[in-house]
């Protein structure tokens, strides 16, 4: 009985430190805090384990959890503080909403989409970056050295017509961009200049991208990039949009779901080694394909997850869904603070795990007369979990409501990880021989025609989504209370079952 205290005394100090680090990171995402009272609060988080020990010569659990949180949110303070901090270059500072030459190193994989590319660039002697969009058919990549000339310029607010504003200079600022340059000229003056590492995953990724492409047709080939590698070249404009209203826009860029087949792939890919030796092999591939992917947020994060799932193999520990989530966010955090509130992906991906943990399987009580068959009623009840359950979300951020994103999912979930598997297969024999993947490519291609015509079909229905009005946060956080009251009134119910 007294380990078991001891138990939960520790989870309940793991879980109130989080906590409390992410609400600190929250109200200094809104409110500025100064670094001098952030201090003061961890003098005063100090003080109350001194006073309580000088006077009651022992510090009691309560105490030291209310101490703790303190202590929590002010290093939330801090480091949202340490973050937000610039660096100002005021020899660009000066030359705002002017014409201006600048050279730096591009420090990102280049994006190119719609009639342009976008590559991030860090200028000489300065910490902020700039984001440059230049000709579409730019040849510039990971690591050039270029010399970039156009109007410098600061981001602003985006007005958006249903009266939801963008944010823009916040979201960039995530990623320590403060300026841009649109329909800039770009001269590569040296390449090869970048971290190796990321250069040579970068290479592979194009070239496997490359190979797609030459084995299938457009747009299939940028829907399986999509899928398996996150390329970054995007559907067609009026694809995005059919997909966008059919509800399944997600599938269009590698996330956590996909992820999890990837790591799922390599654990086996692993298996016929030693347990430990596969477990620390797959976790390396784990992270070597997250870095080549571009380490987006939903990446990140269900790579994390899967990497404390091999950890527990190799230390022969359980593997805890809800405290691999909870690690997983306050790593994400701790290296960014910002992406909190600046990055609505981060939000939608760790919604949509929590709704697999929690809500899948209040769901699937409800789909008894559903076949088990081809993983049917699985794909049916994560679909309608996840969809509830990101559904007030993302009605706050974007305003649009899917009526056939149910029945597109179901249509197109359950070919998802055949899909994956055949398109690699298929892109890998390719290397070798293009004649042998032929067949590969031409089932890949039968499923992912299936993927396109689903998204075509629903997504050009004329009632497939509609627009929903401004919808306050409040309503947002009454939607999620009653969510968790029907959580707490299942387990309890599950309990009384099991006692009675």
């Amino acid at each position: 009985m007294e380990n078991l205290k001891r138990f939960n005394t520790r989870d309940a100090g793991i879980f109130i430190f989080i906590a409390g680090f992410v609400l600190g990171i929250l109200i200094n995402s809104f409110i500025e805090i100064s670094l001098y009272f952030s201090l003061f609060i961890l003098v005063i988080s100090a003080s109350i384990l001194i006073v309580e020990k000088i006077y009651l010569g022992k510090i009691s659990k309560e105490i030291m959890l209310v101490s703790l949180l303190i202590f929590a949110i002010a290093s939330g303070f801090l480091r949202y503080e340490y973050k937000d901090r610039r660096n100002i270059n005021l020899d660009i500072e000066a030359n705002v909403d002017e014409k201006v030459t600048i050279e730096g190193l591009v420090v990102g994989e280049p994006e190119r989409k719609d009639n342009a590319t976008r590559i991030t660039v860090l200028p000489k002697d300065s910490r902020e970056k700039i984001l440059v969009s230049t000709d579409l058919y730019s040849h510039t990549a990971y690591g050039d050295r270029v010399e970039v000339a156009g109007k410098l310029q600061r981001p602003g607010i985006i007005e958006g017509d249903d009266g939801r504003d963008f944010d823009y200079a916040a979201y960039l600022s995530k990623d320590d961009i403060y300026y841009t340059i649109s329909f800039a000229k770009v001269e590569i003056v040296s390449s090869g200049n970048g971290n190796p590492v990321k250069a040579f995953l970068f290479n592979i990724k194009n070239k496997f991208i490359e190979k797609i492409r030459e084995i299938l047709p457009e747009p299939e080939s940028s829907l399986l990039a999509g899928l398996i590698l996150a390329g970054k070249e995007s559907l067609p404009k009026n694809i995005l949009e059919e997909f966008r209203r059919a509800g399944i826009i997600h599938i269009v860029v590698l996330s956590g779901y996909n992820i999890t087949i990837v790591a799922e792939f390599f654990l086996k890919i692993f298996g016929f080694l030693s347990y430990r030796i596969a477990a620390l092999s797959a976790g390396g591939s784990i992270i070597l394909f997250a870095l080549m992917t571009g380490a987006e947020a939903t990446v990140v994060r269900a790579s994390l997850m899967a990497l404390i799932l091999v950890l527990g193999k190799i230390i022969g520990r359980g593997y805890s869904a809800p405290r691999a989530l909870l690690v997983a966010g306050f790593l994400m955090l701790l290296e960014n603070p910002k992406i909190l509130v600046f990055d609505t992906s981060f939000k939608l991906s760790f919604l949509a795990t929590l709704a697999l943990i929690y809500a899948v399987p209040i769901v699937d009580k409800y789909l008894n007369r559903i076949p088990e068959k081809g993983g049917l009623r699985s794909i049916v009840g994560t679909t309608v979990a996840t969809q509830l359950v990101v559904l007030p979300y993302l009605l706050y951020t974007m305003g649009n409501f899917s009526v056939v994103a149910l029945i597109s999912n179901i249509l197109t979930l359950i070919f998802i990880p055949i899909t994956m598997l055949v398109g690699f297969v298929a892109s890998l024999v390719g290397f070798f021989s293009e004649f042998v993947a032929i067949p590969f490519a031409y089932i890949a291609h039968v499923l992912l025609g299936w993927i396109l015509f689903v998204g075509e079909r629903l997504g050009n229905l004329s009632w497939a989504s509609f627009e929903v009005p401004i919808f306050p946060m409040w309503i947002v956080f009454l939607c999620y209370f009653v969510y968790v009251g029907i959580y707490w009134h299942h387990k309890n119910n599950q309990l009384s079952h099991t006692h009675s």
